[in-house]
């Protein structure tokens, strides 16, 4: 699903707001020979990121059947620093962090909607992520990974909140522009997923920003 540009308009009832990472748009879901792998937006293989699809993985298996997983994948919380890895590929070994924000059963996400609201979408996502969540005590390395990230969750849901006013909304994109973030994304809780661009995903970038 793709986002329009927020036109000022907010429903009555208020609306979902998450801040928008600045790195790649990343997707979870089965290459042609149907084994689950991270791609770009533009369906490349996403290098150097071995250490999330073992987590995706993990919460794939507790939400209970395949699903397409969506996200951003950033390293070291600069679009410049992702690019790099990005460029650099395996050589450079494992990094980055996906922040997850969406996840629709394989089945609706292969016909092209899901009529499940985003809101119990995300609860789901959120409590699979919670519930896998690798414990600093656990003494069992990942394979191959020489105990580089024991403890540390590559794997981060969104933290959303729910603004009810344009004002509310520009206040809270400038505070994160403030710190250094690209925008917002302003989405209908209640929406389906559709695999297009839609106004029930509207992003806030600054003026002259793409």
């Amino acid at each position: 699903q793709l986002a329009g540009r927020w036109a000022g308009r907010v429903p009555e009832a208020g609306t979902l707001v998450e801040e928008k990472r600045d790195g790649f748009r990343c997707l979870f879901f089965p290459g042609l020979d149907r084994q689950p792998a991270l791609w770009t937006r533009n369906g490349m293989p996403m290098p150097g990121a071995g250490h999330i699809l073992v987590r995706l993985l993990e919460v794939e298996q507790q939400l209970g059947a395949p699903h397409f997983i969506d996200g951003e994948f950033q390293v070291g919380s600069t679009l410049a620093a992702t690019k790099l890895h990005y460029d650099s590929g395996w050589r450079a070994g494992d990094a980055g962090t996906f922040y997850a924000f969406d996840c629709v059963p394989m089945p609706d996400w292969e016909r092209g909607r899901c009529y499940i609201p985003l809101y119990d979408r995300k609860a789901a996502l959120v409590r699979a992520i919670e519930t896998t969540a690798p414990r600093p005590d656990d003494w069992e390395w990942r394979a191959g990974s020489r105990g580089k990230d024991h403890g540390i969750d590559p794997l981060s849901s969104i933290p959303d909140q729910w603004l009810f006013t344009a004002d509310e909304i520009r206040a809270e994109a400038s505070r994160v522009w403030a710190r250094g973030g690209e925008g917002l994304m302003i989405k209908d809780a209640e929406a389906p997923y559709v695999r297009a661009r839609s106004d029930a995903w509207q992003k806030l970038k600054k003026a002259g920003v793409a």
